[in-house]
């Protein structure tokens, strides 16, 4: 299950359709011009619905059906026990996290919460199993202490590929220790990343 279909969120849906996972998606957003920067969308797009443009994205490149919900993420919402946080805000972070608790006394495997942070030139990405509940609500904090930046300082397409890599690549890890029985693939509680960007001087 993943909430937002955003920079993250778009790439991430994709990249698991890809794979050969179908993807629950929760976003109400519509695609405006600027998203086109940092999120998976065609100029064709603009003004669809995010969710309804990746469902005709995955079903085009992965020939998968994903799920979709046109609607905000929040705590009576449907819950998951392997779930990601694509959101661009705290507070439906904090609220998709308590979706996915509600799933912890159910589940039949040990279940994952995969939270994304990104910004133009730096990547975070938290994946929290139940053993890690309190370190991880440790780095929850208000949106009130985040400087508000322009979609355009917020990612680039690459950036956002890359972080929603990363997120896969460490999901596919815990599959692969649940499958095996064992821990044989790294799947850290904390990952960073930096993407500094070269400055270029022009010289008429």
């Amino acid at each position: 299950l993943i909430g937002g279909a955003g920079g993250i969120g778009s790439w991430l849906t994709f990249f698991l359709a890809r794979i050969g996972f179908s993807p629950i998606v929760y976003d109400y957003d519509v695609i405006e011009a600027h998203n086109l920067g940092g999120q998976l969308f065609r100029k064709v797009d603009i003004g669809k619905l995010k969710v309804l443009a990746l469902a005709d994205i995955t079903r085009d490149f992965c020939g998968t059906e994903i799920t979709v919900f046109t609607e905000k993420i929040d705590l009576n919402s449907p819950t998951h026990y392997f779930m990601f946080s694509a959101f661009d805000n705290m507070l439906a972070r904090k609220e998709a996290f308590e979706v996915w608790k509600k799933s912890i006394p159910n589940c039949p495997v040990t279940p994952i919460f995969i939270d994304g942070r990104l910004e133009l030139e730096q990547l975070q990405i938290f994946a929290v199993t139940p053993d890690k509940i309190a370190e991880y609500e440790a780095h929850l904090f208000d949106d009130s202490l985040v400087e508000d930046l322009p979609c355009t300082l917020k990612q680039s397409s690459h950036t956002a590929a890359m972080i929603a890599t990363h997120m896969v690549g460490i999901f596919t890890n815990h599959i692969t220790n649940l499958y095996s029985r064992r821990n044989i693939r790294n799947v850290p509680f904390y990952y960073e990343f930096y993407t500094p960007m070269t400055l270029t001087t022009l010289i008429d």
